[in-house]
């Protein structure tokens, strides 16, 4: 399937299972992880760090600049640089869609019980937009560039995304929507990029 039509057909499957949770799951969901034994929501407080972003800049722009002006690796800083740019797109388009939905956090259900979309109305902060989860962005576009690259690890690396994106619901830091949307987000962005790098013949196997 050509990587266009994949977009597409991921892009309306989440928005529809998005919209479905919006609407029947997302606040019986909530109110049910914020009763969970607080000894499982540390366990996925650890695991949810593994989508924050800021690890993966930290390891991924010096291991660049080693590949790409220190080993000379033409491969290895092409890969890099896919992951890298992997990472930034997605992040930065979902910053973009977060200021443009501006919806609440669960957060803001409990205190105040405010739910769904303030379109363009809250402003852009990390305590109070909620859709997509940035951290499921990011795992799931870093979980398809592996694939990618190691095919035999796809459905680990992407299991490993699923992981992190359970683990914002459970924790109450999003709604199950936020994170069908980030999946999403991440994989369309990753995608994409593929296909630039196919198009340039930029070699990444």
């Amino acid at each position: 399937m050509k990587k266009r039509w994949l977009a597409a057909v991921i892009l309306l499957s989440c928005a529809v299972g998005a919209s479905i949770s919006y609407h029947f799951w997302d606040i019986p969901l909530a109110y049910c992880f914020r009763g969970l034994d607080q000894r499982i929501v540390d366990l996925f407080e650890i695991i949810t760090q593994a989508g924050d972003s800021l690890w993966y800049f930290i390891l991924l722009i010096p291991l660049y600049l080693l590949m790409r002006f220190l080993w000379e690796n033409e491969k290895g800083s092409a890969r890099t640089l896919f992951l890298l740019l992997t990472v930034t797109v997605s992040g930065l388009l979902n910053v973009l869609i977060k200021w443009f939905a501006g919806r609440n956090r669960p957060v803001n259900l409990f205190e105040s019980e405010s739910f769904g979309f303030d379109f363009f109305s809250i402003h852009y902060l990390h305590e109070s937009t909620s859709f997509p989860s940035g951290h499921t962005v990011t795992a799931f576009a870093l979980a398809t560039a592996l694939g990618f690259m190691f095919p035999r690890f796809r459905w680990f690396a992407l299991l490993a995304a699923a992981l992190v994106a359970a683990s914002r619901v459970v924790i109450t830091a999003h709604y199950l929507s936020d994170v069908i949307a980030g999946a999403a987000v991440g994989v369309v962005c990753c995608l994409g990029l593929k296909y630039m790098f196919d198009r340039y013949h930029i070699e990444l196997f």
